[in-house]
């Protein structure tokens, strides 16, 4: 009796607890998958054409979860944004994504241009004026190396040997493409792709262009909301889904 009560005893230290499995990835349940419509519609069109470009595609509604606090100086955040619809679409050769999502407040500005010389040789150096704002964004990860059938990395950013790529876009200063290998790893590309937001009547509707990825990648979305002083690490976020 007491030998079989210690070898469930060492059975069960050998498990994964689920806190280290869920962080380093697993493949997503049922349920958490996308459809994706074929579209003859052209691509100007939808990443244009606002919300009733996209009437017509049926929308996934996808939970949001909300990140811990990172630092003992962030402020309490409620769940203000709890869901995000998506809608996908195949047309010209790229994958087209519309998330939309309810939000009260329109966080956004418009920033001075850059100046198209090194900052070393500028006459002066002027500080934004927009240093304690936060802006509306959002995002699409992927894993780098597209695909069905493989375990899904860590939404942490992936990881050293599963890598992930972010299509992001902000209310203020556009669309950038990023990488990361990892928590805290996460770096511009100096890439921009087309993207497009608009703001009405409490919706935010934001179209990305991806590349044509295929059935069975995993992809994952996030949400910042500038009025709870969303910043990198401190956004919405959801689980990873499923493109059939």
């Amino acid at each position: 009796m007491r030998t079989h009560l210690l070898m469930l005893i060492i059975a069960t230290l050998l498990q994964p607890s689920a806190p280290i499995w869920a962080q380093t990835g697993a493949k997503p349940v049922a349920g958490q998958s996308l459809s994706v419509t074929a579209s003859s519609a052209g691509i100007d069109t939808l990443l244009t054409g606002g919300p009733a470009a996209w009437n017509q595609i049926v929308a996934k509604r996808v939970a949001l979860n909300r990140t811990p606090p990172l630092y003992d100086t962030d402020e309490p955040a409620a769940v203000e944004i709890p869901m995000l619809d998506v809608r996908l679409v195949r047309a010209g050769g790229k994958l087209l994504v519309c998330l939309s999502w309810r939000d009260t407040t329109h966080d956004a500005a418009t920033l001075a241009a850059v100046p198209n010389t090194p900052p070393e040789t500028r006459f002066r150096k002027v500080p934004t004026e927009a240093d304690d704002r936060f802006f509306d964004a959002a995002a699409v990860m992927f894993p780098e190396k597209s695909g069905g059938g493989a375990i899904a990395p860590s939404l942490q950013m992936g990881d050293a040997e599963h890598p992930v790529e972010i299509y992001y876009w902000n209310a203020t200063r556009g669309a950038m493409l990023m990488q990361a290998q990892g928590r805290s790893t996460t770096k511009r590309t100096g890439q921009t792709f087309p993207a497009n937001g608009t703001y009405q009547n409490g919706q935010w509707n934001v179209t990305f262009e991806l590349p044509d990825l295929p059935a069975g990648t995993t992809v994952a979305f996030a949400v910042w909301n500038g009025s709870q002083k969303d910043r990198d690490g401190r956004k919405y976020f959801s689980v990873w889904q499923v493109l059939e």
